[in-house]
């Protein structure tokens, strides 16, 4: 089977799931596939607002339902909800449409809304619209980017290119420095007992 028949006949489903669990990266192949003519965009972006949709209902559902136990057996984790709460009494909905942006959040902020009790329907309802917004900014963001970089590319010489090469080498070893840097952070204690 060629890379073509395993699109069309598997695309949409891996694309769905893969949305379920890395959401950006899955969406912007998706509209990388839909630029070269295996995908449609328009159903590119419906999957990945459903997949993202319910993925999220998901997390809003065991927040509702199990969050209150989770959250008395974590000390830590109590925490982590009371600054959602925080953003939560400061945002409002706004949270709920927008928290997609808010990477890391992403399953955090549909379960401690739950847990705080805001409405099913409600909650379903600014979900769906929260879905379908960010589904259409970064597929459409993407494919802007995506073109863009390739109308670049196309123009570049090849000494040009190496330079651009050398310096996405050096801002990815930064990157990754930061993420070690931060996951060490993030093994030190939140808070130091007080004697």
């Amino acid at each position: 089977m060629n890379f073509q028949e395993l699109m069309l006949t598997y695309g949409y489903p891996m694309l769905f799931l893969g949305v379920l669990l890395e959401s950006e990266a899955f969406l912007l192949v998706g509209v990388y596939l839909a630029q070269r003519g295996y995908f449609s965009l328009p159903v590119v972006i419906g999957l990945a607002a459903l997949s993202s949709f319910c993925i999220t209902q998901l997390f809003f559902m065991l927040g509702n339902r199990y969050g209150s136990t989770f959250i008395s057996k974590r000390p830590r984790w109590q925490l982590r909800y009371n600054r959602i709460e925080q953003l939560m009494n400061r945002y409002g909905t706004g949270l709920v449409v927008g928290f997609r942006a808010l990477y890391g959040l992403r399953g955090a902020i549909p379960a401690a809304v739950g847990l705080a009790g805001f409405s099913s329907l409600r909650f379903m309802t600014y979900n769906a619209l929260g879905a379908l917004v960010w589904a259409i900014t970064v597929a459409l963001v993407g494919r802007n980017l995506a073109q863009g970089l390739y109308n670049l590319y196309d123009n570049l010489t090849p000494s040009e290119t190496m330079v651009l090469s050398v310096i996405a080498g050096l801002a990815l070893l930064w990157f990754v420095y930061r993420l070690v840097k931060r996951s060490r952070l993030k093994k030190q204690p939140l808070y130091e007992p007080v004697e």
